[in-house]
């Protein structure tokens, strides 16, 4: 058996992933519980399943990861499955063990920014330009819940279909309340019809920031969906 983690591209930066399991025995595996044990995620956990694979085939098993421990990412992850009485403890594939601590990061960054800082996008947006030159500037409003450091927008990032800009202002000076800073949607460089219906996270949407003197954080801004409106019409002038 081999064990790895993945997560689906609607689902990124959620509790919401997926235990790859491999059977690589000649018999039938009945999986009845699966769980990861790992300091990141507060220690070990199971969670009940009833899946049988096939020798050698792979299967992918929704999970649901507890509210991340912050304080420790020490350790390597291990996966967990049980089959019936019978247990395998056994450490992710390396491309587990980065997929696990980068969303590990994101949902700590997400919590860090979360206590100290709102972040919302405005209710208007300006349409600019025309044909392959529109663009639509709307708003990050931000909110200060706690502390008086300085906040910097260090850039943002899009998606397949989609680009970001930073056109203003980039942040609160120190002990400033609130903003409302621009952000700049631009049509990234995809208008066939392929990426356009089949692109699965679309509006997932990435800033970079940094609170006083901590490290960089990211975190996902998806836009509402008054936003997503006027992208994907922002995206129809793009294309013609």
């Amino acid at each position: 058996m081999t064990l790895s983690f993945t997560q689906l591209l609607p689902e990124e930066g959620t509790e919401n992933g997926l235990l790859r399991v491999v059977n690589t025995a000649g018999a039938d595996l009945h999986v009845t519980g699966i769980g990861l044990d790992w300091p990141g995620v507060g220690g070990a956990f199971m969670q009940e399943k009833d899946s049988i694979l096939m020798p050698e085939q792979t299967m992918d098993l929704k999970i649901t990861l507890p509210p991340p421990d912050c304080d420790d990412d020490s350790a390597p992850v291990v996966g967990m499955v049980e089959s019936g009485d019978a247990a395998v403890r056994q450490e992710l594939v390396d491309s587990g063990q980065v997929f696990v601590r980068r969303l590990w990061a994101l949902q700590c960054s997400a919590l860090f920014v979360s206590d100290r800082l709102g972040i919302e996008y405005g209710r208007r947006w300006r349409r600019l330009g025309s044909g392959a030159g529109s663009t639509i500037v709307g708003s990050l409003d931000l909110t200060r819940r706690e502390g008086n450091e300085p906040v910097h927008l260090l850039g943002v990032q899009g998606s397949v279909l989609y680009d970001l800009a930073l056109p203003g202002a980039r942040g609160l000076a120190a002990g400033v309340l609130s903003g409302s800073l621009p952000i700049e949607v631009l049509p990234g460089n995809r208008c066939d019809e392929h990426a356009r219906g089949q692109a699965t996270a679309p509006f997932t949407f990435r800033l970079e920031l940094k609170v006083g003197d901590s490290r960089p954080q990211k975190v996902l801004i998806e836009p509402p969906l008054s936003g997503q409106t006027e992208a994907t019409a922002l995206l129809d002038r793009a294309c013609g």
